[in-house]
Protein backbone atom coordinates (compact mmCIF):
# COMPACT_ATOMS: atom_id res chain seq x y z
CA UNK A 1 0.00 0.00 0.00
CA UNK A 2 1.14 3.57 -0.60
CA UNK A 3 1.54 6.11 2.19
CA UNK A 4 -1.01 7.97 0.20
CA UNK A 5 -4.13 5.40 0.72
CA UNK A 6 -3.49 4.10 3.80
CA UNK A 7 -5.23 6.84 5.73
CA UNK A 8 -8.42 6.49 3.28
CA UNK A 9 -10.36 3.67 5.53
CA UNK A 10 -9.65 5.52 8.62
CA UNK A 11 -10.91 9.05 6.81
CA UNK A 12 -14.06 6.52 5.59
CA UNK A 13 -15.23 5.50 8.85
CA UNK A 14 -14.15 9.46 10.34
CA UNK A 15 -16.67 10.89 7.64
CA UNK A 16 -19.37 8.22 8.35
CA UNK A 17 -19.09 8.78 11.88
CA UNK A 18 -19.44 12.55 11.32
CA UNK A 19 -22.23 12.16 8.59
CA UNK A 20 -24.35 9.96 11.20
CA UNK A 21 -24.16 12.56 13.59
CA UNK A 22 -24.66 15.34 11.85
CA UNK A 23 -27.75 13.57 10.78
CA UNK A 24 -28.94 12.68 14.18
CA UNK A 25 -28.63 16.70 15.07
CA UNK A 26 -30.61 17.81 11.88
CA UNK A 27 -33.36 14.71 12.73
CA UNK A 28 -33.30 16.19 16.36
CA UNK A 29 -33.72 12.26 17.28
CA UNK A 30 -32.27 10.34 19.70
CA UNK A 31 -30.68 6.99 19.73
CA UNK A 32 -33.33 4.21 21.26
CA UNK A 33 -32.76 2.34 23.75
CA UNK A 34 -34.82 -0.23 23.44
CA UNK A 35 -33.21 -2.55 26.55
CA UNK A 36 -34.92 0.43 28.96
CA UNK A 37 -38.30 -0.43 30.26
CA UNK A 38 -40.48 3.10 30.40
CA UNK A 39 -41.45 2.70 34.39
CA UNK A 40 -44.81 2.89 35.87
CA UNK A 41 -45.68 3.49 39.31
CA UNK A 42 -47.83 0.12 40.42
CA UNK A 43 -48.42 0.89 44.05
CA UNK A 44 -51.79 1.25 46.20
CA UNK A 45 -51.46 4.85 46.02
CA UNK A 46 -51.91 6.83 42.77
CA UNK A 47 -51.31 10.21 43.75
CA UNK A 48 -47.59 10.70 43.33
CA UNK A 49 -45.27 11.22 46.23
CA UNK A 50 -44.60 14.86 45.77
CA UNK A 51 -48.11 15.40 46.15
CA UNK A 52 -48.77 14.32 49.35
CA UNK A 53 -48.61 17.45 51.77
CA UNK A 54 -49.38 15.84 55.19
CA UNK A 55 -48.62 12.41 57.07
CA UNK A 56 -50.51 11.20 60.29
CA UNK A 57 -48.45 7.64 61.51
CA UNK A 58 -50.49 5.94 64.05
CA UNK A 59 -48.26 3.12 66.38
CA UNK A 60 -50.82 1.53 68.46
CA UNK A 61 -52.61 4.56 70.36
CA UNK A 62 -50.11 7.24 69.94
CA UNK A 63 -49.71 9.06 66.73
CA UNK A 64 -47.82 11.87 65.13
CA UNK A 65 -48.75 14.32 62.44
CA UNK A 66 -46.17 15.69 59.80
CA UNK A 67 -46.16 18.49 57.09
CA UNK A 68 -43.99 19.96 54.09
CA UNK A 69 -45.07 22.88 52.79
CA UNK A 70 -43.51 21.77 49.32
CA UNK A 71 -42.24 18.89 47.17
CA UNK A 72 -38.39 19.89 48.02
CA UNK A 73 -39.43 20.99 51.42
CA UNK A 74 -37.97 19.02 54.43
CA UNK A 75 -40.31 17.15 56.36
CA UNK A 76 -41.83 18.65 60.09
CA UNK A 77 -43.68 18.30 62.87
CA UNK A 78 -47.12 19.69 62.56
CA UNK A 79 -47.33 20.52 66.41
CA UNK A 80 -44.39 22.19 66.70
CA UNK A 81 -42.89 22.92 63.32
CA UNK A 82 -39.96 20.88 64.19
CA UNK A 83 -38.24 19.77 61.21
CA UNK A 84 -37.27 16.06 60.82
CA UNK A 85 -33.71 15.22 60.78
CA UNK A 86 -32.56 13.71 57.49
CA UNK A 87 -32.42 10.07 58.98
CA UNK A 88 -36.20 10.55 59.97
CA UNK A 89 -36.99 12.74 56.65
CA UNK A 90 -36.08 9.60 54.52
CA UNK A 91 -37.48 7.39 56.15
CA UNK A 92 -40.47 9.03 55.77
CA UNK A 93 -40.16 10.03 52.06
CA UNK A 94 -39.40 6.31 51.87
CA UNK A 95 -42.37 4.72 52.90
CA UNK A 96 -44.35 7.53 51.39
CA UNK A 97 -43.08 6.76 47.91
CA UNK A 98 -43.13 3.20 48.43
CA UNK A 99 -47.14 3.46 48.71
CA UNK A 100 -46.93 4.82 45.14
CA UNK A 101 -44.31 2.25 43.30
CA UNK A 102 -44.48 -0.67 45.36
CA UNK A 103 -47.51 -2.88 43.65
CA UNK A 104 -48.98 -5.56 45.61
CA UNK A 105 -48.02 -9.26 45.56
CA UNK A 106 -51.47 -10.49 45.88
CA UNK A 107 -54.44 -9.05 46.45
CA UNK A 108 -57.38 -10.80 48.06
CA UNK A 109 -60.55 -9.99 46.62
CA UNK A 110 -63.65 -11.02 49.09
CA UNK A 111 -63.87 -13.81 47.57
CA UNK A 112 -60.86 -15.04 48.03
CA UNK A 113 -61.92 -13.85 52.39
CA UNK A 114 -65.28 -15.64 52.75
CA UNK A 115 -65.37 -17.94 55.38
CA UNK A 116 -61.40 -17.47 56.21
CA UNK A 117 -60.17 -16.34 59.73
CA UNK A 118 -59.15 -13.17 59.27
CA UNK A 119 -57.23 -12.88 62.76
CA UNK A 120 -53.75 -14.28 61.52
CA UNK A 121 -53.19 -11.01 59.35
CA UNK A 122 -53.08 -9.33 62.51
CA UNK A 123 -54.86 -6.08 60.78
CA UNK A 124 -57.26 -5.91 64.12
CA UNK A 125 -56.59 -4.02 66.55
CA UNK A 126 -55.10 -1.63 64.31
CA UNK A 127 -50.90 -1.53 65.36
CA UNK A 128 -49.62 0.21 62.43
CA UNK A 129 -51.71 2.59 60.31
CA UNK A 130 -50.84 5.69 57.96
CA UNK A 131 -52.98 8.34 56.81
CA UNK A 132 -51.75 10.49 53.47
CA UNK A 133 -52.89 13.68 52.32
CA UNK A 134 -52.97 16.00 49.23
CA UNK A 135 -53.99 19.16 49.99
CA UNK A 136 -55.41 18.83 53.63
CA UNK A 137 -57.63 15.63 51.76
CA UNK A 138 -57.12 12.06 53.22
CA UNK A 139 -55.30 10.25 49.64
CA UNK A 140 -55.24 6.66 51.58
CA UNK A 141 -54.99 5.28 54.45
CA UNK A 142 -53.12 1.83 55.35
CA UNK A 143 -53.19 0.07 58.25
CA UNK A 144 -50.27 -2.81 58.25
CA UNK A 145 -51.06 -6.53 60.24
CA UNK A 146 -48.37 -9.15 60.54
CA UNK A 147 -46.10 -11.55 58.21
CA UNK A 148 -46.99 -14.10 55.88
CA UNK A 149 -46.30 -17.65 57.29
CA UNK A 150 -43.26 -17.58 54.93
CA UNK A 151 -42.25 -14.08 56.90
CA UNK A 152 -41.36 -12.20 53.00
CA UNK A 153 -44.92 -10.67 53.14
CA UNK A 154 -46.97 -8.29 54.97
CA UNK A 155 -50.92 -7.82 55.21
CA UNK A 156 -52.21 -4.64 54.36
CA UNK A 157 -55.55 -3.40 54.12
CA UNK A 158 -56.57 -0.05 52.61
CA UNK A 159 -59.39 2.23 54.24
CA UNK A 160 -62.78 1.88 51.89
CA UNK A 161 -61.39 -1.28 50.13
CA UNK A 162 -62.96 -4.84 50.85
CA UNK A 163 -59.35 -6.07 49.63
CA UNK A 164 -56.67 -7.47 51.81
CA UNK A 165 -53.19 -6.83 50.13
CA UNK A 166 -50.05 -8.83 50.70
CA UNK A 167 -47.10 -6.31 50.13
CA UNK A 168 -43.38 -7.11 50.36
CA UNK A 169 -42.36 -6.37 54.21
CA UNK A 170 -40.31 -3.75 53.15
CA UNK A 171 -43.24 -1.61 52.78
CA UNK A 172 -44.54 -1.76 56.51
CA UNK A 173 -40.48 -2.09 57.28
CA UNK A 174 -40.20 1.78 55.78
CA UNK A 175 -43.51 2.90 57.92
CA UNK A 176 -42.85 1.02 61.39
CA UNK A 177 -38.95 2.74 61.04
CA UNK A 178 -41.01 5.83 60.71
CA UNK A 179 -43.17 5.45 63.31
CA UNK A 180 -40.88 4.21 66.18
CA UNK A 181 -38.49 7.46 64.86
CA UNK A 182 -41.22 9.88 64.87
CA UNK A 183 -43.28 9.23 67.74
CA UNK A 184 -40.74 7.04 70.40
CA UNK A 185 -38.74 10.25 70.23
Amino acid sequence: MTAGKRWLPEAVIVLCAVAFIVAMIVSGALPNQRQLVKFEAKGVMQAAPEEITRVEIRLGTRSAMLVRTSAQAPWARENDGQVLDESDAQHLSMAVQMMNTSAPVRVMSTEDLDGVDRTPFGLEPVALSAVLYRADAPVLTARFGGLNPEGYLQYMALEGRPEVFLMSRFVGEQWQQAAQALIES
